[in-house]
């Protein structure tokens, strides 16, 4: 790829970026809430709007009109196609292609790159490792990148324990840049489980504080852990159209779909806004009084581990899952 290609790439992901000014504050992470096209403007709830949509490409690849949006995230539609069908369907190209086309509506923000989730049924239908899916993640994202494409692509660390992402961050290198827009894949289904997805934030957190963390998927249960929205800058989630899907008879005839989707809204806004002031105790450690304060590096809270001591804090995760018999 050329120096004026890299360039034009930079120059277009700034741009495209300085068009999204809004921070997520401690403990108040941004939200996204899953839509269709043809609702994406009117889904967000006036009185506690979500920060944006996030509409998946699945929902556009045969659609041929332009839709009404503002502030957006691509999704790539991983879920369906490695869940389904094992793989790809189509290359990188195509995806790239449908980055370009549907760039012009509204304010894409970003677009998700093509990633391969870890769980272990996904793992079963595409009979590969974690490993495996792991490269595969980053070799379609360097791919796409290399593409030039005209909006910011976000990244996906992936894997199931911690060590596997941490292990995947390091794959990862310099290909991360600072305080990038990162998403952290297969967390989805552990909604029931928020201590996990917050143990796995946090680890990733202190190798890289700078990192703007997206969490895929993540229902109310999971944000109501004050770790979990802490170490989140933004999430998403289509839980709101889940009484559309099982009682189709019941709550979808009682309440139109915008009123789900903005109720939705309400609740996720109350959680922000309520729970975040409930603090934890504060315990003996750096930066609370007690032994050496750590010197900041960054704006972040986190301590930031050094490059050298990544590999033992790896082998250190692996070891803490084996002797758990963590599953």
């Amino acid at each position: 790829m050329s120096d004026t290609v890299v360039n034009d790439n930079v120059q277009n992901q700034i741009a495209i970026a300085s068009r999204f000014c809004t921070e997520s504050p401690s403990g108040q992470p941004l939200f996204f809430i899953g839509s269709s096209p043809s609702q994406a403007q009117s889904i967000i709830n006036p009185s506690a709007p979500a920060a944006g949509v996030m509409v998946s490409v699945n929902q556009l690849r045969n659609r041929k009109s332009d839709f009404q949006v503002d502030d957006w995230i691509l999704d790539s539609g991983a879920f369906t196609e490695i869940a389904r069908h094992g793989g790809y369907r189509s290359g990188v190209e195509e995806y790239y292609w449908q980055i370009c086309r549907w760039a012009r509506c509204g304010n894409l923000l970003i677009a998700v790159a093509q990633d391969w989730m870890c769980e272990k049924f996904v793992l079963e239908r595409t009979r590969l490792s974690i490993s495996e899916h792991q490269k595969l993640t980053i070799e379609r994202y360097d791919q796409l990148l290399k593409l030039n494409p005209p909006v910011p692509i976000m990244p996906v660390l992936q894997g199931y324990k911690i060590s596997d992402y941490l292990s995947h961050l390091q794959q990862y290198s310099d290909h991360l840049k600072p305080n990038q827009w990162v998403g952290i894949g297969s967390v989805c289904r552990r909604n029931g489980s928020p201590d996990e997805i917050a143990d796995i934030l946090k680890s990733i957190k202190l190798i890289r504080p700078d990192l703007r963390l997206h969490g895929f998927g993540l229902k109310i249960l999971a944000l109501e852990n004050l770790e979990v929205r802490q170490n989140l800058y933004s999430c998403d989630s289509m839980a709101w159209s889940y009484p559309l899907r099982f009682r189709p008879e019941g709550d979808s005839v009682q309440n139109p779909k915008l009123n789900l989707a903005h109720s939705y809204q309400a609740k996720i806004t109350a959680v922000n806004d309520s729970v975040h002031y409930r603090q934890p105790p504060s315990t003996a450690g750096a930066g609370n009084g007690q032994g050496r304060k750590p010197k900041w590096n960054t704006k972040t809270k986190a301590i930031r581990i050094p490059e050298k001591y990544a590999d033992k804090l790896i082998e250190l995760a692996r070891q803490w899952e084996l002797g758990d018999n963590f599953q």
